[in-house]
């Protein structure tokens, strides 16, 4: 079996904590050959973690290593155009973490280049390969609930600036639009439009709760879907005293509840059907679709541009809270 030679490009929590795993578990098809970070206490650190091998402070002088057939790109969302842009120069695959770009117009030229370059890309949102949503899906296209016609989704957390995440400079100062809106909101984007439908419209309305964890916090989004379905998606970061993260999808003839890893299918009078889709959040599939991308030539799944498409709805909210109007996508 063909192993897939591997640079990472970002040594952070998202490649160690995220990424890493799900590579362990694919040691008979990648081989992670080289990494980088800018900081070398930190790649000397991960270089050690995965077997020792050659550590870079400067990704172009990576991306000149022969040894590297593919690049997992995991930095500062504001970085992912340029390096990626020069990933695909030195003709190296790309699998990229999420979003895809800090603006629409570094989004476009992206695509632009996968073209252009033709390698195999990736955009490494996990949503669209966790086993919960995947389930949903068919359950609905199987009529389950009858005819979808709403769907509300409620995630509230308290990210103080104490949170790994939040502590990372580059979340705290973000050089993109929404801070942690953008950078964990889009999952949820990517998930509506995988379910269901292309987003209509958009109206939306943002806060700064604390200001220490980056631009906003706090966001109500209503839309409206091609399909007819609409909804409201509301996403705060600084809730003090309660946790919830629970999408429901109302059906003509039952509701559907997800609740993290559990499905739940409810019905007027009847019992409830539960089912457990616990995974590892879907990074194990991410990869996996990479490498067959690369090896077996499949179409991958999560796509440049359908990253490209989470990122345009997520901006577009931004844009609808700024001018306090209704957005037409």
């Amino acid at each position: 079996m063909r192993k897939i030679k591997l640079g990472i490009i970002g040594t952070g929590l998202a490649a160690r904590n995220l990424h890493l795993p799900a590579l362990l578990r694919l040691k008979n098809k990648f081989e992670i050959t080289a990494v980088c970070n800018h900081t070398e206490k930190k790649a000397k650190e991960f270089s050690q973690l995965v077997g020792g091998v050659p550590y870079y402070l400067d990704y172009k002088e990576m991306l000149k290593n022969p040894n590297i057939d593919a690049v997992d790109i995991a930095l500062p969302i504001e970085l992912n155009y340029e390096v990626t842009l020069d990933a695909l120069k030195s003709g190296k695959h790309v699998i990229l973490e999420k979003p895809l770009a800090a603006s629409i117009d570094d989004a476009k030229k992206l695509l632009k280049a996968e073209q252009k370059y033709g390698m195999t890309t990736l955009l490494a949102e996990n949503f669209r390969y966790r086993k919960v949503f995947m389930k949903a899906k068919q359950l609905i296209e199987n009529g389950i609930i009858g005819k979808p016609y709403s769907l509300a989704w409620n995630l509230y957390y308290n990210v103080d600036e104490h949170n790994s995440y939040a502590e990372t400079k580059w979340r705290k100062f973000n050089k993109y639009p929404g801070g942690f809106l953008l950078d964990a909101g889009v999952h949820n984007i990517a998930a509506i439009r995988y379910l269901f439908s292309e987003f209509k419209s958009v109206t939306t309305s943002v806060k700064t709760v604390n200001p220490k964890i980056g631009t906003h916090d706090t966001m109500s989004l209503q839309f409206d879907l091609e399909n007819g379905m609409n909804g409201v998606y509301n996403i705060y970061f600084s809730v003090k005293g309660h946790w919830e993260d629970q999408l429901l999808i109302f059906g003509s003839r039952g509701t559907i509840q997800i609740l993290n890893h559990k499905l739940h299918v409810k019905y007027e009078g009847k019992p409830e059907k539960i089912y457990d889709m616990t995974d590892d959040n879907g990074y194990y599939r991410e990869f996996l679709d990479f490498y067959n991308g690369i090896v077996n030539r499949k179409k991958i799944f999560s796509s440049f541009t359908e990253g490209y498409k989470d990122l345009q709805v997520v901006l577009k909210s931004f844009e609808s809270a700024e001018l306090k109007k209704k957005i037409n996508l």
